[in-house]
């Protein structure tokens, strides 16, 4: 990958909470287009990452730049602005309003609503059961859909990159496999870089182009995907 085709280039980030620093030195990169798997055990440091990317946790030290230029530093609206995108652990949809509410709060920062319902409704041929419950409280849903809702409502901002963390958490399989192939339709169709950070490794590696291994706030392996992918045995364990 030539530095053109970069979009994400983050180098030696450190961050963390009050007197701990939870990562130690991060650096990776995400091309134009490019969907790249951040994986590691629980406590490893991939959350952090995202939260410090979007702005919401101040980096300490470091560099991050996108699409060529410096990313503005706490500041998440500026973030939003630029093209970066998060779907958070957890969904963090509004549950007293409607799928067609949360999706419009997506498009906050756009002027244009014509064009804002137009690209809902692109999003919502994604997730056609989103689209035959529109007026539905989210609240009342099931996770996997309320989970269709949070990815929707992250696209609704035109992102260039999303972040998406542990978006299959706390689904059934049969919604893990639905959730995470639409993710691969979403960077088909929109182009949209997408950094997955996921428990199920093996579906993962299985989108990505590249991943890379976090240990103790730490990058200690980048590989191809697929090389990953075949040989998970003999790494995963150790890490």
């Amino acid at each position: 990958m030539t530095v053109a085709e970069t979009l994400l280039d983050v180098r030696d980030l450190e961050a963390g909470y009050g007197k701990k620093t939870v990562l130690h030195g991060v650096s990776f990169r995400v091309g134009e287009g490019e969907i790249v798997a951040l994986l590691g055990h629980n406590g490893a440091g991939k959350s952090t990452t995202l939260k410090t990317l979007l702005g919401l946790l101040p980096a300490r030290a470091g560099s991050v730049r996108f699409a060529g230029r410096e990313w503005a530093n706490g500041d998440p609206a500026a973030n939003v602005k630029r093209g970066l995108a998060l779907v958070p652990q957890g969904r963090g949809v509004f549950p007293d309003l409607s799928v067609a509410e949360n999706l419009m709060l997506g498009a906050y920062t756009q002027s244009d609503r014509a064009g804002a319902l137009q690209h809902m409704g692109e999003i919502l041929d994604l997730f056609p059961i989103l689209a035959e419950r529109s007026t539905q409280r989210v609240g009342t849903m099931s996770g996997g859909q309320q989970q269709m809702v949070a990815v929707g409502t992250a696209l609704m901002q035109r992102p260039r990159l999303m972040r998406m963390d542990e978006p299959s958490l706390g689904l059934a399989p049969v919604l893990v496999q639905r959730v995470l192939e639409t993710a691969v339709e979403i960077n088909r169709r929109f182009g949209t870089a997408i950094v997955l950070v996921e428990q199920n490794i093996k579906t993962a590696l299985g989108m990505a182009s590249r991943a890379y291994v976090m240990k103790s706030g730490r990058i200690v392996l980048e590989k191809p995907a697929a090389e990953l992918l075949a040989a998970q045995d003999s790494w995963w364990e150790l890490y």
